[in-house]
């Protein structure tokens, strides 16, 4: 088991291995392998072909941004009110098989796989690998904490300039950066402030939850609204609009942007001419 994770790539990791091998498709000598099996000098091994059937269920047609591509990942625009994946047919997952690039790479997945997911609400940078490898690495770069993310928001009330949020999520340690960028009134939602996030961890809903916590509920957002009144029917004002890592083959760093939503510069008065 440990043998084959190093020497077929496309497995990635022990356990990868060992479902291959509980799968029969590692052979030895034409010999379906055992996991607690030993290779020698000389023997021959094969990866049968993998079954990825199940890893696609249907293609969703869906008009999506492609921010970047290449053989390796693929970074789209994600509209609010899409999850990444899932359960279910409209997912990004699904709209980005008939958007991307098949990758030609050795490694190539079936279908392009979210690294990282954003709230069914959010909008924002979404990354999905295109193969083994890239899938493997990028996850790795997560988990520790080595991509970068930059988000903007509206929420209610004047914040402080700057500030940090840490309080736990479900019992982790989460962290959350804020700096404010204006502030305006509003006739129907009062004092608003438009912010640039940075969350230092990656707990689910963590930006939500955070501003949330100090007393600055994020515009549209229903769920954590509790008895406080917000705009609704407008979706919430919460975009991921900024990625910095690095590539996982080429090690380039990425630096990932796209514009703030018009609708947030809209709320706020950013471009308005003064009378």
């Amino acid at each position: 088991m440990q043998y084959c994770a190093q020497y077929f790539p496309i497995l990635g990791s022990k356990t990868a291995a060992k479902k291959a091998i509980l799968k029969a498709q590692v052979l030895v000598n034409d010999t379906v392998a055992e996991v607690t099996g030993f290779v020698r000098n000389g023997d021959f091994i094969q990866l049968q072909k993998m079954d990825n059937k199940a890893v696609v269920k249907s293609k969703f047609d869906l008009e999506m941004p492609i921010i970047f591509e290449d053989e390796y990942l693929i970074i789209v625009d994600k509209p609010g009110g899409i999850a990444v994946n899932g359960n279910r047919n409209k997912t990004v997952e699904n709209a980005v098989i008939g958007l991307a690039k098949k990758s030609t790479e050795p490694d190539a997945l079936p279908a392009p796989t979210a690294v990282h997911r954003l709230d069914v609400p959010t909008k924002g940078l979404v990354i999905l690998a295109k193969t083994k490898t890239a899938l493997i690495r990028l996850n790795k770069a997560f988990q520790k904490g080595q991509v970068s993310k930059v988000y903007f928001a509206i929420v209610h009330g004047q914040t402080p300039e700057k500030g940090s949020v840490d309080m736990p999520i479900d019992g982790k340690q989460s962290q959350t950066e804020f700096t404010q960028i204006k502030t305006t009134r509003s006739r129907g939602s009062g004092q608003l402030s438009l912010v640039k996030l940075k969350p230092i961890t990656g707990r689910t809903h963590q930006l939500r939850i955070h501003m949330q916590s100090i007393g600055h509920l994020v515009l549209g957002d229903k769920q954590y609204a509790g008895k406080q009144r917000t705009l609704l029917k407008k979706g919430l004002f919460l975009c991921a609009c900024q990625l910095r890592f690095e590539h996982p083959i080429t090690r380039e760093t990425l630096q990932i942007r796209i514009p703030m939503p018009k609708r947030f510069e809209r709320m706020v008065g950013i471009g308005k001419k003064r009378r």
